[in-house]
């Protein structure tokens, strides 16, 4: 078996709406390894974007472990924490959270500059996958003058420009027409196979969650497994 990249055990998420728990994740757990592809499907509200933030460390457990690369959320500070999710994670989301008064280019450039990367090496490197993703000519367009696809392979570019160990993708697709969100989940599932990166995405699309190596339905806060 592959590396391990990212791992929940026992994992249990509740919040309290008045006087009563809602259990969202129940003991659930799971183990992502390096370059696979994993799918996550459920109604809504079943608890699939809940685990996709407790996997980023985004929110904390009620109880359970999550590890990223060996190394336990609860056991490390904050900075620590958000220094490891920046070093080993990517997020893409249905919205694409670019910066609209900076080009394409310039949010490709966002996470190098702030992982130290000199300038003229953050420019070369997000030109590189600017240009994998199909965006050499529009590298100079900021957000509200690139189509909605643009927009979203800049988000994938800006996720994958730091050669992360694992993606996580909250429903990449949910804004795009049928063709456009096909393509960007080819782009996605073909640049993590050249990076052997993982990439576990959220969906409610049941037939481009086939397309992944596994597919689970989140059912009452239970990982159930499907065939791929």
């Amino acid at each position: 078996m592959s590396n391990l990249v990212l791992q929940c055990d026992a994992l249990s998420k509740s919040y309290r709406d008045g006087e009563v728990s809602v259990d969202v994740i129940q003991n659930l757990s799971l183990s992502v390894y390096e370059g696979e592809s994993l799918s996550i499907v459920g109604s809504s509200g079943s608890g699939k974007s809940t685990l996709l933030h407790l996997l980023g460390g985004l929110d904390a457990p009620t109880s359970g472990r999550i590890s990223l690369k060996g190394q336990d959320y609860a056991k490390l500070s904050q900075k620590k924490l958000g220094d490891l999710r920046n070093q080993y994670l990517g997020f893409v989301y249905q919205f694409h959270h670019l910066l609209l008064e900076f080009s394409a280019l310039e949010n490709v450039m966002i996470p190098l500059l702030i992982g130290k990367k000199s300038r003229p090496e953050a420019e070369a490197l997000a030109m590189d996958i600017l240009t994998k993703v199909g965006l050499k000519d529009r590298v100079k367009h900021r957000p509200s003058e690139l189509s909605g696809g643009e927009r979203q392979r800049a988000a994938i570019a800006r996720a994958l420009v730091t050669r992360p160990a694992c993606i996580l993708a909250d429903e990449p697709t949910g804004n795009l027409d049928r063709k456009n969100a096909q393509n960007v989940l080819s782009l996605m599932l073909e640049l993590k196979q050249e990076y052997q990166t993982s990439l576990v995405v959220v969906t409610h699309d049941d037939e481009l969650a086939t397309r992944f190596d596994r597919v689970f339905a989140m059912q009452e806060g239970h990982l159930v497994a499907a065939e791929g």
